[in-house]
């Protein structure tokens, strides 16, 4: 057993008077994954566990051809149907926090109870790293760039114009339906102070909902505005993000070292996942290796192409820029000498 980063005496406050710690969270609101972009795949969970490191789903394709003149002097030819596979890679993840005893008794500090309360929202901020990364390799494929999103990679202010020439990328589609619109804050201030937002009241004594030609607003800093302005808005449909997620035999596990630093207690949480934007297959030549995928979508390379038909792609981009007096260093944006990819944490 390794015992790599543990939580000792050294790391916590020894008290002389002291009151009861008080249990931290960050305060990520991770809105635009709770907001049901992401859709669970019933195929998937139940794949999840099986042997392998993919997901292959078979599908047959629509009718092709064209109707052919019907007579009694000719015979009548038969078409075939195709068929094909798309592929959704799993993700194996880990994640273990461990204390010792004694830094525990002297301190008074609940190392435990903090773990294992906060440990499945950890998993939601992890999907959301995760969602983000997927749509960022999703739209780093240049079909799909062209396909589904507007003025990504030449961002200009933000306008209504140009939000409802992204909105045109689903065409004619009554199925998948855009209805939320995910931002950063910075966004939504500037489109408000554009007079582009319309607010609805459900109920008496409800919170107020914004709306922007019939989308729902999200709002989530973890959509990530640079210090320019630069950013991006995303409209989807519900479940336009496939998702899954299982535990496998011993996903939860509370271990003892009594040894080790005068006792120390860890605790362990494994799972296996799956996500990727309904519509697209896993582009093998720039994943060559399973291996490769993780790091691969977090570089943000075309892990992914289009499955089958663009316009199936419940999802659209817009690349834009909010004007400066709407960006808050620390607050929707990260500080501009910062390295941390949490400045929130």
């Amino acid at each position: 057993m390794a015992f790599t980063k543990i939580t000792s005496l050294a790391d916590l406050i020894e008290p002389q008077v002291f009151l009861d710690y008080v249990q931290e969270q960050v305060s990520n609101t991770n809105a635009f994954i709770k907001s049901g972009v992401l859709g669970a795949d019933p195929v998937w969970g139940s794949r999840l566990l099986q042997p392998g490191r993919t997901i292959d789903m078979p599908y047959i394709n629509d009718l092709p051809g064209d109707a052919e003149e019907w007579s009694d002097t000719k015979d009548i030819d038969t078409d075939s149907l195709t068929t094909g596979i798309s592929q959704a890679m799993k993700v194996f993840d880990n994640k273990s926090y461990s204390a010792t005893d004694f830094g525990q008794l002297v301190t008074g500090a609940p190392v435990r109870s903090q773990i294992i309360s906060r440990f499945s929202e950890f998993w939601v901020r992890q999907d959301m790293k995760r969602l983000l990364n997927v749509l960022n390799a999703t739209y780093a494929n240049a079909d799909i760039l062209t396909a589904k999103s507007y003025g990504v990679g030449t961002e200009k202010e933000l306008s209504a114009g140009d939000l409802l020439a992204a909105l045109a990328r689903m065409g004619d589609m009554a199925n998948p339906k855009l209805v939320k619109l995910a931002m950063n804050s910075s966004a939504y201030f500037e489109m408000r102070a554009q007079n582009l937002i319309d607010d609805v009241k459900p109920s008496e004594g409800g919170a107020p909902i914004s709306y922007y030609n019939g989308l729902q607003i999200i709002q989530d800093d973890d959509i990530p505005v640079a210090a320019d302005g630069t950013t991006a808005a995303y409209a989807f449909a519900p479940g336009s993000v496939a998702y899954a997620t299982a535990n496998p035999a011993n996903a939860f596990v509370i271990t003892r070292d009594e040894f080790k630093n005068g006792g120390v207690e860890a605790i362990i949480q494994k799972r296996v996942s799956a996500m990727q934007v309904i519509g697209t297959d896993i582009d093998t030549s720039v994943v060559s290796s399973i291996s490769g995928y993780r790091q691969a979508i977090e570089d943000g390379k075309p892990v992914f192409k289009v499955a089958t038909d663009p316009r199936k792609l419940g999802i659209v981009k817009y690349g834009f820029k909010v004007a400066s007096q709407f960006v808050v260093p620390t607050i929707n944006s990260p500080k501009a000498d910062s390295t941390d990819d949490d400045p929130k944490a």
